[in-house]
C-alpha cells in the first residue's frame, strides 16, 4: 500500500462527506413514509401539503363620506 499525502486524504473525507449529505437530502425530500437505504430504516409522518397556492385577500371596499 502507497503512502498518501494530508491533501489526498482531505479530498477523500470531502467527497465521503459530500455522499453521506446528499443521500441524507435525497432522504429528506423523499414523498416516502419508509425509507431504507444502506441498513438505515427511517419511518415518519409526512406533513400534508397543498399544490395550490393561498387565494389572496380581497380588498377592502372603499368607504363612501
Amino acid at each position: 500500500m502507497e503512502p498518501f499525502t494530508l491533501a489526498e486524504l482531505g479530498v477523500f473525507v470531502g467527497v465521503l462527506g459530500g455522499v453521506v449529505t446528499s443521500l441524507i437530502l435525497t432522504m429528506q425530500k423523499s414523498r416516502c413514509e419508509t425509507v431504507t437505504c444502506c441498513g438505515i430504516h427511517c419511518k415518519r409522518t409526512l406533513k400534508k401539503t397543498t399544490s395550490q397556492p393561498e387565494p389572496e385577500p380581497e380588498p377592502e371596499p372603499e368607504s363612501q363620506a
